[in-house]
Parts: C-alpha cells; sequence; structure tokens
C-alpha cells in the first residue's frame, strides 16, 4: 500500500507542469459582428471542448515557446492531441532546419477530408552597421524567425493558429492575421498565409535594403575601406545568408502555391461562389510570389556589385604590390651592372700591381666564360622546358612541390 502511495504521488508529480500559460487570441463572427477576445490558457485548457473562448471560436491564434514545449511532456503532448502536430516537426532536423513548409489532409475512416494541418518556417537575417569600442566599422546581425503550425476542421470552417519562437515578430503577424480575415475564406485552410508571407516578403524587403546600404556605405567610402579587408569579407559572408533566406522563402512559397491547388482540385464539395473566395487567396499568393522572384533579383544584383567591388579592391591591392615590385626591380637593374664588373674584377683572372699600375689579365681567363656561358644556357633551358621533361619522366612531381 505504501509503495502505491508513492508511485500515485510521484504520478500527480510528474504530471503537473509550471510552464507558463499561454497568450491566445481568440476571434468569432457573431452575426456579423467581430468579437476578440484574450485569454491566458495553460496546455491543458486548450483541451477543454467549453468554458473557454479558445474552444468555441472560429478563428484561434496562441504564442508559445516551442524550445519550452519540447522540453515539456505534458505540453507536448497537450499540442500533439489538440493540434495534431507532426512527428517531424518535433525533430532536431525541423529545428535547425532553415525553412521548409508541410501539408497534410485529416482523414476519416472513408478516405473524406475531415481537417487540414500545415506547418512552415521562414527566417530572415537583419544586418547594421555599427562602431566597435576602437570606433571600427562592424557589422552585427541577428535572425528574425516565424514558425506557425495551423489546424483547420472542415465541418465548421475552425481555424487554429499557433505562432512559435520569435515574440515581436509572432505578435506582428498575428495582428496581421487578425486584420484580414474575411468570414468567406475560412472554408479554405489556406487562408492565413498570404499575411504570414506579406510580413516575411516586407522583411525581406527591409534586409536586402540593409544590405544595399553596406555595399553603397563602402562603394561611397572605398578609399577609407581601401585595405581593411576584414569588413569586405564580412559584407559578402552576410549577403550570402540574406540571399540564401530569400531563395528559401521562394521555394516555401512554391511548396503552399501547390499544395493550394491540390487542395482546390480535391475539395469537391466546394460550390462556386466560395470558390472564388479561394481562388482570390492563390492570386494573392501568385501575386506576393512574384514580388519574392523580385526580391531575389535585387539580392542577386547586390551580390554581383560585392563581387566587383571584392575584385576592384584586390585588384588595386595587386596594382599596388606591382608598384613597389616594379621600383625594388628598378633598385636592383641600376646596380646589377656594376655589380656585375665589381664581381669580375675581384676575381684572380685580374691582378693589379699597384707600386707599377699595371694591371695583368690572366692568360687563363676564358676558362670563366668555359663554365658561365653554358651553365647560363642550361639555367634558361630547364626553366623554360624543365617542366614539360618532369612530366614526360616523373608524372607525380608536382604533388610534391605544389
Amino acid at each position: 500500500m505504501e509503495i502505491c502511495r508513492e508511485e500515485k504521488k510521484m504520478s500527480r508529480k510528474a504530471a503537473s507542469c509550471y510552464c507558463p500559460k499561454l497568450e491566445t487570441v481568440s476571434w468569432r463572427d457573431c452575426s456579423g459582428e467581430k468579437v476578440v477576445t484574450t485569454e491566458k490558457l495553460t496546455a491543458q485548457d486548450l483541451l477543454k471542448s467549453k468554458e473557454t473562448e479558445f474552444a468555441v471560436a472560429d478563428v484561434t491564434i496562441t504564442y508559445a515557446e516551442g524550445d519550452r514545449i519540447r522540453r515539456c511532456r505534458n505540453c507536448k503532448t497537450a499540442f500533439d492531441e489538440r493540434f495534431s502536430i507532426p512527428r517531424v516537426w518535433w525533430t532536431t532536423l525541423a529545428k535547425r532546419s532553415n525553412g521548409y513548409f508541410g501539408y497534410q489532409d485529416i482523414l476519416d475512416s472513408d478516405g473524406t477530408r475531415t481537417g487540414a494541418i500545415s506547418w512552415v518556417r521562414f527566417m530572415v537575417k537583419r544586418v547594421s552597421k555599427v562602431l566597435d569600442d576602437h570606433g571600427v566599422d562592424e557589422i552585427k546581425y541577428h535572425w528574425v524567425k516565424l514558425n506557425a503550425v495551423t489546424r483547420w476542421h472542415a465541418s465548421n470552417n475552425r481555424t487554429n493558429i499557433i505562432l512559435f519562437d520569435h515574440p515581436h515578430f509572432a505578435l506582428l503577424n498575428r495582428d496581421s492575421i487578425l486584420r484580414d480575415i474575411n468570414p468567406r475564406e475560412l472554408g479554405d485552410p489556406f487562408w492565413v498565409y498570404p499575411s504570414m508571407v506579406e510580413e516575411i516578403a516586407q522583411l525581406h524587403d527591409v534586409t536586402i535594403w540593409e544590405t544595399r546600404n553596406l555595399l553603397r556605405d563602402f562603394e561611397l567610402r572605398r578609399a577609407f575601406y581601401r585595405f581593411n579587408y576584414k569588413y569586405l569579407h564580412e559584407i559578402p559572408r552576410h549577403m550570402t545568408h540574406v540571399n540564401e533566406m530569400v531563395y528559401v522563402t521562394e521555394s516555401i512559397l512554391t511548396s503552399i502555391q501547390k499544395h493550394h491547388n491540390h487542395f482546390l482540385a480535391t475539395d469537391k464539395a466546394v460550390d462556386a461562389p466560395p470558390r472564388m473566395f479561394f481562388l482570390n487567396i492563390q492570386s494573392r499568393l501568385d501575386s506576393l510570389h512574384n514580388m519574392v522572384t523580385n526580391l531575389r533579383h535585387r539580392a542577386e544584383s547586390n551580390n554581383a556589385r560585392i563581387q566587383n567591388e571584392m575584385a576592384l579592391t584586390y585588384n588595386d591591392a595587386a596594382r599596388i604590390d606591382s608598384s613597389a615590385m616594379r621600383a625594388i626591380s628598378l633598385i636592383g637593374l641600376l646596380f646589377l651592372p656594376a655589380a656585375f664588373v665589381a664581381a669580375i674584377f675581384s676575381t684572380s683572372f685580374f691582378n693589379f700591381d699597384a707600386p707599377t699600375g699595371i694591371w695583368k689579365l690572366s692568360s687563363h681567363f676564358w676558362m670563366y666564360w668555359a663554365v658561365a656561358v653554358p651553365l647560363t644556357v642550361v639555367t634558361v633551358v630547364s626553366w623554360f622546358f624543365g617542366p614539360v621533361i618532369m612530366d614526360k619522366v616523373m608524372p607525380q612531381w608536382r604533388r610534391w612541390v605544389e
């Protein structure tokens, strides 16, 4: 009996959840009047079929911290039961991904669609130029993420939306979604995505102009950044990430459009008037896709410009090095004839008798030319033809010297 009581006590302790309450906004259409209610609910409150506005609202938007939900077994179980979150969403693969979109129909035993679930992840990199403690320009950055899961119920056109992680951007998207709700579009599970994608596209536009401003500042102050190769390297490094996220967003948007077309093609129960509203959703997605594509072109243009700046900077540095080498070569060329003459007269072939002032030349001076001329010829021939000969005699010799 004592063991059973201890087991029950431990079970109750394990079942308790100390996670903070979730901020949930509910939207309901009451005879044409739109009612918005904000509640603070626990994960277990989400499972209740009544007693909360969340349980009866047409649209609910819940903000949650993804990592906290992953760590809490009770919260994770409640979210799985309430929203049917796919298993892959909980994995490290999804957590580390730079973006994705997934969609799945909820079917009954007869294969009839009773609902749908979709999940999406966007990432955008923000950059800015600041001065460090020594007054030197450096680039600061931070990532903005949007991680969302939507659960749509076909029976009553009810939509549950969960926004994870980045709190400020998640709340911005929540307000955008609430602003754009159209009751005639709630029968389409994709009605929420034009609002999300629009916010992401605007953020991409901001960050692309941020990188463009870094580039333009470098172009205008080229002489100031002349030898600051570290700063020049940082700009294309961040541009690479910015461009990558634009490509990923475009890919995600393509996937959203593809699955939306699948929904429209397989939803046989939709009559003509609602379908026109749903086609408007597709039109907005198409328009946003076009805007994201054009943003990608602008990002590619920025990337081409920074590559030109890098080439110009390194070519300028090479030109300066080349000028220095030419100066050194000129100095060597000026002294080379005198040094050669001094070396010749310092040999024992020449003998100067100081008392008489008479120069004597050895009769064996020809030996100098007999050795110097062939050696010079061998050296020149080896320089031009040596690699060709070595390639034929010993093909692997380059691996030893390169």
